[in-house]
């Protein structure tokens, strides 16, 4: 019983790690709290390579990750990626968050939390 409880703890540690890892590399674009909850929305902007049938050369595309947070852990996220226009590869550090905003569901977009599903 001792090493199934150690073999737990270890399993949730490396998964607690690996979403802290996956979550880290997203700019924070809102946070709010409640208590020891914490909603998070997150974005990047970058260039995707695609498989060779589709395109030859990477496309620009936005992520945008939702993330809940219990007393600081990650304890889930969900990831959504739109494409952008090709002509975005040549700003890509200058796409505000707000440029393409409307292309995304309602609950990965800039307004209140719980708007929306």
């Amino acid at each position: 019983m001792l090493r199934v409880s150690v073999l737990f703890l270890i399993l949730l540690a490396l998964r607690l790690f690996y979403l802290h890892r996956h979550v880290a590399a997203m700019v924070l674009v809102r946070r709010d709290a409640s208590g020891w909850f914490t909603h998070e929305l997150g974005r990047r902007v970058l260039l995707v390579a695609v498989p060779g049938h589709v395109s030859t050369y990477p496309v620009p595309r936005e992520e945008r990750v939702r993330v809940v947070r219990v007393a600081g852990l990650v304890l889930w996220h969900k990831k959504l990626s739109i494409a952008l226009p090709n002509g975005a590869c040549s700003h890509l550090s200058d796409i505000s968050p707000q440029e393409f905003d409307a292309r995304f569901p309602s609950w990965l977009q800039l307004g209140p939390p719980g708007r929306g599903a």
